[in-house]
């Protein structure tokens, strides 16, 4: 998939796909073991306390824009309308939903969501498929609160009633 260039400035909100919703502290020139006088923005993950440097011409590769109100409104209507079936062998729908996590798409997180919350309706997830069911519903649920201005323990319970609104997968 290819990306779009992004555009931060110092206190914009962004995303990552595996460290959530952080903050643009900085961008400024910084000279490493790399080319001279490059410039690099330094970014606030508070979930995870961490602090990343990126160099600037890598920083669609690394980080995106968080979603928009309507955009969480579209991301919450897909969980409702997704279905797809899944594989029973653990590895090969572990390892399908690992590429659609670590792509960090908020659709593609959703699909991932919808799938192991409804398997664990049914007791049949894996120790990998509970370790990626937290992780999408934690980074999901992060950016859909942002989006939507509101708690997320609210935005859980809004994804697990559009998750539950279709069929069980078969």
């Amino acid at each position: 998939m290819r990306r779009q260039i992004i555009t931060i400035s110092e206190g914009d909100s962004i995303h990552h796909p595996q460290h959530g919703i952080g903050t643009v502290h900085s961008i400024r020139k910084r000279s490493f073991s790399g080319p001279q006088g490059c410039r690099f923005a330094k970014l606030f993950f508070p979930r995870d306390d961490i602090i990343m440097m990126v160099r600037e011409s890598d920083l669609s590769d690394t980080i995106r824009k968080p979603i928009e109100k309507s955009e969480a409104h579209g991301v919450l209507e897909h969980i409702g309308n997704w279905s797809e079936s899944v594989s029973s062998s653990w590895k090969v729908r572990a390892n399908a939903q690992q590429r659609k996590l670590d792509d960090g798409n908020p659709f593609a997180l959703a699909e991932v969501y919808k799938t192991l919350f409804l398997l664990q309706e049914t007791d049949s997830l894996s120790a990998a498929d509970r370790k990626q069911l937290s992780q999408s519903e934690q980074c999901l649920s992060e950016e859909l609160a942002v989006a939507l201005e509101q708690p997320v323990s609210k935005v859980c319970r809004h994804m697990e009633k559009a998750a539950l609104e279709t069929e069980p997968l078969r």
